[in-house]
């Protein structure tokens, strides 16, 4: 830092932080025109993949850079999607409905349309099916930061909001410098799960088979599947060591250092003793090429200012007919909908529908028991974790590697031992989705303004006083939306919790997991979309009657508002 000041008073703009810099955005220029080379690649359905370590090198990259993918789809998605339905009274009617929906629908059920669709528009290159493989890890990654989003948008401060309209602030403006930094710190965390999420389902994601065809594209969830169909032990380990790498460098260069400057957006009054720090994070501040983008940004971020005055019966006028216009659209994409719906699977016999109700009911049991596991310990061990700074640095990159590890590579290890998936099958539930309320509580955890843990000290408040009077309500919302988004997690995880394929042989358990994976391996779209739309509305229902309501009640009686 002595060294950067030194060399702003003597007139030099260039230190060694460009050096970094420029060096890594070479690297990332070279990195795209790879991609963009692999991409326009002729057809290939099935790439060969070579078992061969060094060939894992280039894997990994691939599989890298399709997470980042659809991790920036996600957060784009997030802000639009997560906005409209926390501003929106008429939207959010609808938005957090379908977000229910389409959190508990399987990668599978995506799948068909993504990869049809996808080779429809490039028949001729590679590019249809690295699309489909970033949107099947989209759908992994998006549900969970755009719950976190819009929870925190319901959580802001309305002191907040009044202030930044006196002065005459844009709704852009508040958005920007008001709504997404309040939401900044539990977005982060979610941000880490969700990218968590999107590698759990890494081997399904570059492998999968549709209608009795099989799809293959290079990254480290292939070689997995091709070691796992092989029986090939040493590269099953090279694949795990190679994710254990590839998820520790990220954590190292990028969330660690996002950690860290999110650090300044918590909302209190007094900072904390300590604060979280990032090598990363201080190259990147002391650059002079960076520095001068930000200026530019800024500067474009900034318009005037100014307040637009709209009368009260203006504004009630307009509200009624947006009502009216809304219910009225709403009602006809709706029935449209259901008859095109019925239209296509009225020719399904009663005894299937039986079967698959009785399947989803099963399934829903093990999902609701991985929730209650995961939170007996997540909740304590969250609280702990993300009250202490210093210990969150430290155990940060573990549950790093813990949560984004494709659970999937280790199922057929674990299933040697619990054969019997009809009950390992909870288990291997809990493996991927205990991390979306751990997250979660350590976000709440993070975000206690430490006025309040310093008033507790001061009142001489026991540790069982504290926790039941401080941190548990304080966490309350985080750990509800964890639960909801671990619930849909789970529904989503049971199409590879209940069914796989190890040397050769087919395990299955009695569930709507296995059942979609059957008839998407038979090509039986019918049944594909009946069994997800009853997956879908049990889902729904679930979420409306016990989820929504626990959530109002829990962000109306402990938010810091």
């Amino acid at each position: 830092m002595n060294r950067t000041v030194e060399a702003e008073r003597k007139g030099v703009r260039f230190s060694i932080y460009d050096v970094v810099v420029l060096s890594f955005m070479i690297f990332l220029a070279y990195g795209i025109g790879l991609l963009a080379k692999n991409w326009t690649a002729p057809l290939v359905y099935k790439a060969n993949i070579s078992l061969s370590p060094i060939a894992l090198i280039g894997y990994t990259f691939l599989s890298m850079a399709r997470g980042f993918a659809a991790y920036g789809l996600s957060l784009a998605f997030t802000f639009v999607y997560g906005y409209a339905a926390a501003r929106n009274k008429y939207a959010e009617r609808v938005l957090i409905p379908l977000l229910d929906v389409f959190q508990s629908v399987p990668v599978l059920g995506f799948l068909p349309g993504l990869v049809l669709g996808m080779m429809a528009l490039f028949p001729h290159s590679v590019m249809g099916l690295e699309l489909a493989s970033i949107f099947m890890i989209f759908t992994g990654q998006v549900w969970n930061m755009t719950f976190s989003f819009y929870q925190s948008l319901k959580s802001v401060p309305q002191e907040l909001i009044e202030a930044s309209k006196i002065y005459g602030f844009s709704g852009w403006r508040i958005f920007w410098d008001v709504e997404v930094p309040f939401a900044m710190p539990g977005l982060v965390w979610n941000s880490m799960m969700s990218m968590a999420g999107g590698w759990f389902f890494l081997s399904v994601c570059e492998a999968f088979t549709l209608g009795g065809k099989s799809y293959r594209i290079a990254g480290i969830g292939s070689y997995m599947a091709t070691a796992v169909e092989n029986g090939y032990v040493p590269g099953e380990l090279y694949a795990i060591l190679a994710m254990v790498l590839m998820i520790l460098a990220i954590d190292i260069f990028f969330w660690r250092p996002i950690v860290a400057w999110s650090d300044k957006f918590k909302f209190e009054d007094n900072s904390s003793s300590e604060e979280p720090t990032s090598f990363i994070l201080d190259v990147l501040r002391n650059s002079h090429v960076l520095r001068f983008f930000r200026t530019a940004f800024e500067n474009i971020r900034s318009p005037k200012r100014y307040v637009k005055r709209v009368r009260v019966s203006d504004k009630q006028e307009s509200s009624k007919i947006s009502g009216i216009l809304f219910y009225a659209v709403l009602g006809v994409i709706t029935g449209w909908i259901l008859w095109k719906f019925f239209s296509y699977v009225g020719q399904i016999n009663i005894s299937s529908l039986s079967t698959i109700l009785y399947e989803d009911g099963l399934t829903a049991l093990r999902v609701y028991a991985a929730v209650i596991i995961s939170v007996a310990w997540t909740l304590p061990v969250g609280i702990i974790i993300g009250k202490n700074i210093s210990l969150s640095k430290k155990v940060q990159p573990v549950v790093q590697i813990l949560a984004s590890f494709p659970a999937p590579m280790i199922y057929p290890w674990f299933v040697m031992l619990f054969p019997n998936l009809n009950y390992s099958s909870i288990l291997l539930m809990l493996l991927g989705t205990q991390w979306y309320i751990l997250f979660n509580v350590i976000a709440g955890a993070s975000s206690i303004p430490n006025q309040l843990k310093e008033a507790a000290e001061i009142l001489k408040l026991s540790k069982f006083k504290v926790w039941t009077t401080l941190y548990i309500p304080t966490v309350l919302p985080f750990l509800i939306t964890g639960m909801i988004t671990a619930a849909g997690g789970a529904w989503n995880a049971s199409i590879v919790t209940e069914y796989m394929t190890f040397n050769h042989k087919t395990l299955e358990a009695t569930g709507i997991g296995a059942f979609i994976n059957e008839v998407t391996i038979s090509g039986n779209m019918q049944l594909l979309v009946l069994s997800i739309v009853i997956m879908s509305l049990s889902v729904v229902v679930i979420n409306r009657l016990l989820w929504r309501p626990m959530q109002r009640w829990a962000m109306e009686k402990f938010s810091l508002n």
